[in-house]
């Protein structure tokens, strides 16, 4: 009797059909949202520019045009040319293909190393919480820019070396948020339930505890997609990320700072890029977030 009433519990059902119906409510609202339809739209539209870029580029991206230095937005040159007359559209779009990938590679190596150390540090508690917080006291210790500066220093100048410090820079959030979304999922009925019926430490956790936690990560990992793309972007413009010939949005600010005054396009046209990047991933992190947390109250 015991085992039949533990198998009944409630909080099973969210790790099978319920889970698919969550999902659904969440995509409800999101599309009820206008300001996750306008991050939707923003974000799409800059990945969409990047994935075409060689279809819809004017010219090669690095090509050299000495006849037509530094001049602004024309039927030619749609966003002008930079001081070396190379196409500011061609490199703006193309730059996107270097800063979205890089984002998003910091984003993965954050929640893929803070996620699974927060979900242990959660659950295991006592000696392994504290190490494992303790380390991550230490990290948070460092200015972020600071520590991913010094990362950079050691491995060496370039978008691997960028990406791997921005993400370990990233990595205390994602184990700090693992962490409470564990302490708290692990004391609820199913995961006892889960316990009583013989489940080991890694069947509780990955079949009761993480299923419940992914809802947090994941819109923690979208609101820091943009501060991302503005991390590895300012790594390049201080000439640590990505190196040329290969360029960025931050590494076109740095080419064309200095000639701003001439060529106003060759700052205005990557930040701008940057900008609508960062406000469409913030709009949909908001949204997220409010549909997760309307989910969360529905329970």
């Amino acid at each position: 009797m015991v085992l039949a009433e533990v198998t009944a519990q409630p909080g099973e059902e969210v790790l099978s059909g319920r889970r698919g119906s969550f999902a659904r409510q969440i995509l409800q609202r999101l599309r009820r949202d206008s300001s996750a339809l306008v991050g939707l739209s923003l974000v799409g539209l800059m990945v969409l520019l990047a994935l075409v870029a060689p279809l819809i580029a004017r010219y090669q991206p690095n090509a050299f045009d000495l006849t037509a230095l530094n001049q602004g937005p024309s039927p030619r040159h749609w966003f002008g040319t930079d001081y070396l007359g190379r196409d500011m559209w061609s490199r703006v779009i193309y730059g996107g293909r270097t800063s979205l990938p890089a984002g998003l590679g910091v984003v993965a190596i954050a929640l893929g190393v803070g996620a699974p150390l927060g979900l242990v540090a959660g659950y295991a508690g006592r000696l392994a919480d504290d190490i494992i917080m303790r380390l991550m006291d230490c990290l948070l210790a460092f200015p972020g820019i600071l520590l991913a500066i010094g990362i950079v220093a050691i491995l060496g100048p370039s978008l691997t070396s960028s990406v791997i410090a921005v993400g370990v820079a990233l990595i205390p959030g994602f184990a700090r948020i693992a962490r409470g979304s564990t302490l708290q999922t692990r004391e609820m009925d199913y995961v006892e339930a889960g316990r009583a019926q013989g489940g080991g430490t890694w069947h509780v956790l990955g079949r009761h505890i993480l299923p419940n936690i992914v809802d947090p990560l994941i819109v923690y990992a979208t609101l820091n997609l943009g501060l991302a793309i503005l991390a590895t972007a300012a790594l390049s413009f201080l000439g640590l990320g990505t190196q040329l010939p290969t360029s960025d949005w931050g590494t076109l600010l740095s080419n064309g700072y200095e000639h701003m005054f001439q060529s106003w396009g060759e700052v205005t046209f990557p930040g701008i890029a940057i900008i609508i990047t960062v406000l469409g991933v913030n709009l949909l992190g908001d949204a997220l977030g409010n549909a997760v947390d309307a989910r969360q109250w529905s329970r």
